[in-house]
């Protein structure tokens, strides 16, 4: 009983952390970048409902909603000045250290807002629900159905309109994208901003389940997504499904067999193994062959 009273605490925990990872595959997967202020964005949109929640004082809504709309807005302006300039292959190095920079800043324009270092967080108050000896928080339930929700409008969003058609020409193919008559650098800035609504939520989902929020809190989903998304699979949007929930599930039998000051090391742990048995990741093995075999030919 205690295995399985564990296990769905562990992926219901772990579908924020498949937002995170689905956040990094989605700029990867497009634009080729990694982008290593993505986490900082999602501190910045958290502290910024922190700091603005007494002034409009919407409650949990607001909280929500300015969590999400911050981290999006943070995601374009990291965009417009650390991807936009450094379009191309010679572009990628370039990219990502202007995007550390970018982390540095946001992280202190974010520890500016939460002067108290540790702030309470809002979340809803929902009802635990147990059935046969299980018990299940109402607020994990929420969160399991929210990240249902946007993966699925995520998914939807891709494959069933021409705008996840100019996102995924963009992809393969820069110059085809421009043809059916998109606009490269204005996909880019959807691109990020969509990753940030989805950070965004993963950020609120983390936040209210904690009830607090640290400046820590932007390198620590900078870390869980970057290794959800490696566990799954570098640029594949189901492996950061899979990622995120493994990730969840395997940090949770760690923390209630062995205690919390293990729960870190087995998720380096993870990731370790995965890079040396399957770089690729679980379901990512295709897409990391074709780019080497794409390099060796070059």
């Amino acid at each position: 009983m205690d295995f399985l009273q564990t296990s769905i605490d562990g992926l219901l925990f772990g579908s924020a952390y498949a937002l995170l990872a689905l956040g990094f595959s989605l700029i990867f997967g497009i634009m080729k970048r990694i982008n290593l202020a993505y986490g900082s964005s999602l501190l910045f949109g958290g502290a910024l409902a922190v700091w603005l929640e007494p002034i409009i004082g919407w409650g949990a809504v607001g909280v929500f909603l300015v969590t999400v709309l911050g981290a999006a807005f943070a995601g374009i302006y990291v965009e417009r000045l650390c991807f936009s300039p450094h379009l191309g292959k010679t572009g990628v190095m370039a990219s990502m250290i202007a995007s550390f920079a970018i982390w540095m800043q946001l992280d202190e324009i974010s520890s500016q807002l939460l002067p108290h270092r540790t702030h309470s967080f809002a979340g809803i108050d929902i009802e635990a629900v147990s059935f046969s000896g299980i018990i299940l928080r109402g607020d994990q339930i929420l969160h399991f159905w929210v990240a249902v929700v946007a993966i699925g409008a995520l998914y939807w969003t891709l494959y069933r309109t021409r705008f996840g058609l100019l996102l995924r020409a963009s992809a393969d193919d820069p110059d085809t994208a421009y043809l059916l008559g998109g606009k490269v650098a204005r996909l880019g800035m959807a691109t990020f901003g969509l990753a940030g609504v989805l950070g965004g939520i993963a950020a609120f989902l983390i936040l209210s389940s904690d009830g607090q929020i640290t400046p820590h809190f932007g390198l620590w989903s900078t870390f869980k997504g970057l290794i959800a998304m490696m566990l799954g699979g570098v640029g594949s949007l189901p492996g950061a499904i899979v990622g995120g929930l493994l990730l969840g599930f395997a940090e949770a039998h760690v923390t209630f067999y062995l205690g919390a000051e293990f729960r870190d090391i087995l998720t380096f742990g993870l990731l370790l193994l995965i890079l040396v048995l399957r770089p690729g990741g679980l379901l990512g093995e295709a897409i990391y062959r074709t780019g080497r075999l794409a390099a060796e030919r070059i």
